[in-house]
């Protein structure tokens, strides 16, 4: 039982450093959750250093509202660079979970474009869900009723499995 149990604590102490020393980066479900939150909370306070450095990791690890937020906030140069391009490739991912307003949204801004700039979007689209969208994140969302509102409240879940976290882009 007691060379069992070394074996065990040797395999976790091992496995623990190791994960360091790869630069493994655990969040807890709970921060990302409160990160989003907050960030959010901030962009419509007009805070929009504080939201864009809240928002950034929960965007980067899937998190949809995270998402939609950095999209308008590259949309409309709120604290970065304004970039069309990058707006409706976070706008674009975020709408992976299916929300209405966000799917009408981006269709309208999509519509808008000319098809030179459209094969762009395509593109940048395409290249965020490969980083930041739900498969690749291992993130499963949903979208659940407020109490009191008509307000859709999107609820995101990330397993356990490992992923590859990437930097933000912050210019095209």
């Amino acid at each position: 039982m007691g060379f069992r149990f070394l074996i065990i604590f040797f395999s976790c102490f091992i496995f623990l450093f190791g994960c360091q020393s790869n630069n493994v980066i655990r969040k807890t479900q709970l921060s990302l959750e409160l990160d989003e939150i907050n960030g959010i909370k901030k962009y419509q306070k007009e805070e929009y250093a504080q939201a864009f450095e809240l928002l950034k990791t929960p965007a980067a690890w899937g998190y949809k509202g995270a998402q939609y937020t950095l999209a308008f906030m590259f949309l409309k140069g709120h604290h970065v660079e304004q970039s069309t391009l990058l707006g409706m490739g976070w706008l674009g991912v975020a709408t992976e979970i299916e929300t209405e307003e966000w799917s009408d949204q981006y269709r309208a801004f999509y519509n808008a474009a000319d098809p030179e700039f459209q094969k762009k979007i395509d593109k940048i689209v395409e290249e965020y869900i490969l980083r930041y969208g739900m498969k690749s994140q291992h993130v499963v969302c949903s979208n659940s009723p407020t109490i009191g509102s008509r307000a859709v409240k999107h609820v995101c879940t990330k397993s356990d499995n490992l992923s590859v976290i990437y930097d933000i882009d912050l210019v095209e």
